[in-house]
């Protein structure tokens, strides 16, 4: 539980930037999984199932600085086994405000079918996000020390850490309308929170006195927390890891449309993740004293050219917990599903190709993050499905993305990226990748069912 505490108040502040989100899969339309960006696009089959824990497979890596390489490079290993971050290595990219995105989602069910004009659709998944934050200051003690220019400069040591972690029971429908012309759709989710760490504020800094060249340390924290499988794995009992806590849950929705403007010009828009958690058997951890003054000497034992996540964080927790006075009590608040939007435009140039146009934008911490990306969808015959696509996003404007679908009769594989310029490297500070494996039936008789009812709207023209 100490550790747990000084984990949380060294990575409690929120991050500045949002990873695009499945853009390249949005367009994928013999991909059943992109009824999860937009509930009115159904895909080209009447009845699908997804493998049991290999349907959908979904990873992001999103930073302002970091790659996934150099964090590689900037890693070693003590001869005790212990992994070390190399401070010396790491100035490559620590030497501004730093932040990293991370998700990861899994399908355990997902199954879907037909009646007439309507779909219904099922999904049980498990998400995680998570958000983190590195002061650039710490580089700036370790390499600059606490004299000449930094006397009195106020060190800001406000890492953040934001984690929340949940299974989702998901019911899906859309239905057509208007002669086929539109589809509406939406889902209704029931989320049960896993863990959670929530910042409500977070300031922590070192002054650096003239003096004598110890610290003063101002602390202003405050954080929610339900984190049982951080904490305790052994104390968790096997239902609760299956289903979660029924006192933390929370219910959220989806929405989307489709309309077909006319034969060429196709619209789509949806709200995704709409929604909120209850948390119940939560706990805050407090500043006793905000904003007070604490005297601190010797942190120069904490800084080392080389910090291992064992010893050194051991003493950090230590020191922390001297300097600081929290409290910890029970606490009930609600967390929101971080909820994003789509808005698209496809030109078809015949009944295989299309061209597409979409935006997306999510909010995180009053902040907006805006996408725009522009695809070319083909697919040949009911064989093989392909997506090429390019994105620009707030500071980031090289992001090549590519999906791929195939089909060996009912079976469906696939795999889309947002960033695929570098991934054979790895020396990239964007990536979204997800695949996953499904079956599909009734492929052939819905398209001839399309190709007939096409037929019937342009002898009505």
């Amino acid at each position: 539980m100490k550790n747990l505490i000084v984990f949380i108040i060294l990575f409690t502040a929120g991050m500045g930037v949002q990873a695009q989100s499945n853009l390249t899969l949005y367009n994928m339309e013999p991909i059943p999984q992109r009824l999860s960006v937009n509930p009115a696009l159904s895909p080209d089959c009447k009845w699908y199932m997804g493998t049991p824990g290999l349907s959908s497979n979904d990873f992001s890596f999103n930073s302002n600085a970091f790659s996934i390489l150099k964090i590689g490079n900037s890693l070693g290993t003590r001869p005790n086994g212990a992994y070390v971050l190399n401070l010396i290595r790491s100035s490559e990219f620590l030497d501004q405000p730093t932040f990293v995105h991370i998700d990861m989602n899994q399908e355990w069910f997902n199954a879907g079918f037909r009646v007439r004009k309507s779909m219904f659709f099922l999904t049980v998944l498990e998400k995680v996000k998570t958000k983190i934050s590195l002061p650039s200051d710490l580089l700036k003690l370790a390499f600059q020390g606490n004299s000449g220019p930094n006397v009195g400069y106020d060190f800001n040591f406000n890492f953040g850490l934001d984690v929340l972690h949940t299974r989702e029971l998901v019911l899906g429908f859309n239905h057509t309308f208007l002669n086929d012309r539109l589809t509406l759709g939406g889902t209704a989710k029931y989320i049960r929170g896993q863990n959670v760490i929530q910042t409500v504020n977070n300031d922590l800094r070192f002054r650096n006195n003239a003096a004598d060249l110890t610290f003063d340390v101002q602390a202003d924290i405050e954080i929610n927390k339900y984190t049982p499988f951080l904490e305790d794995q052994m104390g968790v009992s096997t239902k609760q890891r299956i289903f979660g806590n029924p006192n933390n849950s929370g219910f959220g929705l989806d929405l989307g449309a489709s309309l077909d403007l006319n034969k060429r010009i196709t619209l789509t828009a949806s709200i995704i993740d709409l929604g909120q958690i209850y948390w119940n058997d939560a706990q805050k951890i407090k500043s006793k004293k905000p904003g007070s003054t604490f005297s601190y000497q010797g942190i120069e034992h904490l800084i080392s050219d080389s910090i291992g996540f064992q010893n050194s964080f051991q003493n950090l927790s230590d020191t922390l917990l001297d300097i600081f006075a929290l409290e910890t009590t029970s606490t009930s608040f609600s967390t929101g599903l971080l909820g994003e939007f789509y808005m698209g435009a496809n030109l078809s140039l015949n009944d295989r190709h299309n061209a597409g146009a979409l935006v997306y934008g999510s909010f995180y911490k009053k902040q907006f993050y805006p996408a725009i990306t522009f695809s070319w969808n083909s697919e040949f015959g009911r064989f093989m499905a392909l997506s090429l696509s390019y994105t620009a996003m707030r500071e980031n404007y090289s992001n090549f993305g590519l999906g791929l679908g195939l089909n060996f009769d009912a079976e469906q594989f696939y795999i889309a990226s947002d960033n695929v310029s570098n991934a054979i490297s790895g020396d990239q500070q964007n990536l979204r990748i997800r695949f996953g494996w499904n079956h599909t039936v009734g492929r052939k008789e819905w398209e001839e069912k399309q190709e007939g009812q096409k037929g019937q709207k342009e002898e009505g023209q």
